[in-house]
């Protein structure tokens, strides 16, 4: 290596270690990768020994992204990396918004869990076309979105894992983002017909929605007799059982969570702002989307929701305005084809 060669590599490092968050002495360290000056393996020992020193450093996790895609690193080998660094300190928004990314590639890729850092989801029938209007089809587009569930089992993992961050410290935020996001995932299960529903559902009343899905599931049954019909009545039937069987399996686990919110967290701490509004939350999913035992306990989970967002008026002052906004129905989103709140 020339002199030159030598120079662009040592002092983008010296650079790093005087200030390990300075923007530029990153993005040249990239060029430098780019330009082949430096070995990719030993770039990786570089980018590990900085998050060694400081979990937290975003522009480290940008540059290990970046690494490890060059790599050709599974997505699966960083999972675990980051579950480390997530364990050596729960309050890390960096580590635990990677583990989003790499779950999703993870499972919403064909490659499964031998796909690449930053392999790009496919599109599917059942993703808004670009441009599509209403909210629904414009927040599917944002950097949450998916194409395909992540399986229950492991997001059920997912929960214990997040559970335990909220045991060590419960006022701390991040892995609250990371427990609605996981919420979010869950109600993908649904599909994008639950969270049109669920739309509906904010926009007028919960009847007027259960109404609206009753004409629409008669405006879909075959007009006429024959071999043709009877086929599409029997795939109905049988698209209706798998339907059901979702939302039964996502019912569960939204009741499990709200079960394990109160037992946990609101037992000792009735005003723990952040329970009471994931709690809020799982509650008013819960009525939106249909998933009470009848329409009078729908009715009473949404009930139930708008008074936790009026205790929260008066426990949290600051955000008011935000929490009159839930219980007037404006905060509540479902993201079509994905669905989160």
């Amino acid at each position: 290596m020339d002199a030159a060669a030598k120079l662009l590599k040592v002092v983008p490092e010296a650079c790093l270690m005087e200030n390990p968050k300075s923007y530029s002495a990153w993005h040249h360290r990239k060029w430098v990768v780019g330009q082949g000056l430096a070995p990719l393996e030993r770039e990786l020992q570089l980018v590990t020994r900085a998050l060694d020193e400081d979990s937290r450093n975003f522009h480290a996790w940008n540059y290990r992204q970046f690494v490890c895609r060059k790599l050709g690193r599974s997505a699966q080998d960083e999972l675990g990396y980051v579950e480390e660094k997530i364990i050596q300190n729960f309050s890390n928004y960096s580590a635990w918004h990677f583990r989003t990314m790499l779950l999703h590639q993870i499972y919403g890729t064909p490659g499964g869990p031998e796909a690449g850092v930053g392999t790009e989801a496919p599109a599917s029938a059942s993703s808004p076309a670009p441009g599509a209007g209403g909210t629904a089809g414009a927040a599917a587009s944002g950097s949450a979105s998916q194409r395909s569930p992540i399986p229950h089992e492991v997001l059920d993992a997912e929960y214990d894992m997040v559970h335990q961050a909220f045991a060590t410290d419960a006022r701390d935020e991040s892995p609250w983002t990371y427990y609605r996001w996981l919420v979010g995932n869950t109600l993908a299960h649904l599909g994008p017909a639950a969270a049109t529903a669920a739309a509906a559902a904010a926009a007028g009343s919960l009847e007027a929605a259960s109404g609206a899905g009753a004409d629409a599931a008669a405006s879909g049954a075959p007009g006429t007799g024959g071999e043709a019909s009877r086929e599409g009545r029997e795939g109905q039937e049988g698209q209706a059982e798998v339907d059901e069987e979702a939302r039964a399996r996502v019912a569960a686990v939204l009741e499990r969570e709200a079960a394990r919110l109160q037992e946990d967290h609101l037992a000792a701490e009735p005003d723990a702002k952040r329970p009471l509004l994931a709690l809020a939350r799982l509650r008013e999913a819960q009525a939106r989307l249909g998933l009470g035992d009848s329409a009078e306990a729908g009715a009473a989970l949404l009930e139930e929701a708008r008074g936790i967002y009026r205790r929260l008026m008066d426990i949290d002052p600051l955000r008011r305005g935000y929490y009159q906004d839930a219980l007037e129905g404006r905060a509540f989103v479902v993201v079509q084809a994905l669905g989160t709140v």
